[in-house]
């Protein structure tokens, strides 16, 4: 997967339009995370890769104290922009993230598994979870609908970068294959959100593969606003999701 900028600096760019037009999470999720992993008020969770801390802000608030970790200063400013009570924020990576040993029940990554080494941070999970502590990772994954498939097929058309990404299926065929990953789940949830034509430019370019990966921004926007015309109802256009998860435990 080569790429024109760092994973770890490229989101500075979509910093702004990721905090306003990036989509959150269903509540199902965290009822499912809590459950998983046999949490209550005030266990200690590590959110790596947390960019704007959209995840870390709602662990927190279901009582839990979260940990944001990010390699990415602009995007740590965000997030402390709006931290809440129950979060705080430090920069380092998911594969040395500088928490202590063994002080976390909970490890989570949203939106990001897909740019870790998964070797290294399968290690660091290990390292920094408490006996019989639990990782997850999740995705919001477009859905299959007339919109998001031609959606698609621009991003594949414009963007460099696009195909060439590591894909949430490629990295939990990864996690699941992964020897020390033990007691393996998965579950999937539903997630929508909603734009108007404004929202949709942000939104699209709130993806790092658009900003970095597209050089005839003309006309990929040209053909945005057809399609936003094409499909939208009373001036909004739907984005349909499928919310992946899956969570382990690391070998003892």
């Amino acid at each position: 997967m080569t790429l024109r900028a760092d994973p770890k600096t490229r989101f500075s760019a979509t910093v702004d339009l990721y905090t306003r037009h990036r989509p959150s999470y269903p509540p199902a999720l965290f009822d499912w995370l809590i459950d998983l992993a046999g949490l209550r008020p005030g266990s200690p969770v590590a959110d790596l890769g947390c960019g704007t801390g959209i995840a870390t802000r709602l662990l927190a608030a279901r009582g839990l104290d979260v940990t944001g970790i990010d390699p990415n200063d602009d995007m740590l400013a965000a997030a402390r922009r709006e931290a809440s009570p129950g979060t705080r924020y430090l920069k380092g990576e998911a594969a040395v993230t500088g928490l202590p040993d063994a002080s976390m029940a909970l490890a989570t990554a949203a939106q990001a598994f897909h740019w870790f080494d998964v070797p290294a941070t399968m290690r660091e999970l290990r390292r920094i979870l408490q006996p019989g502590g639990w990782a997850a990772a999740f995705w919001n994954v477009r859905a299959r609908t007339p919109a998001m498939d031609e959606y698609d097929v621009l991003l594949r058309r414009y963007s460099t970068e696009y195909g060439r990404m590591r894909s949430p299926d490629q990295t939990l065929a990864a996690i699941r294959a992964w020897p020390e990953a033990r007691e393996v789940v998965e579950a999937g949830f539903d997630n929508a959100q909603g734009f108007d034509r404004d929202a949709f430019f942000g939104r699209v370019y709130s993806s790092s593969y658009v900003v970095h990966g597209v050089d005839r921004k003309d006309e990929l926007d040209r053909e945005l606003g057809e399609l936003f015309d094409r499909h939208a109802r009373d001036g909004r256009l739907d984005f349909a999701y499928r919310v992946l998860a899956i969570g382990w435990r690391p070998a003892a």
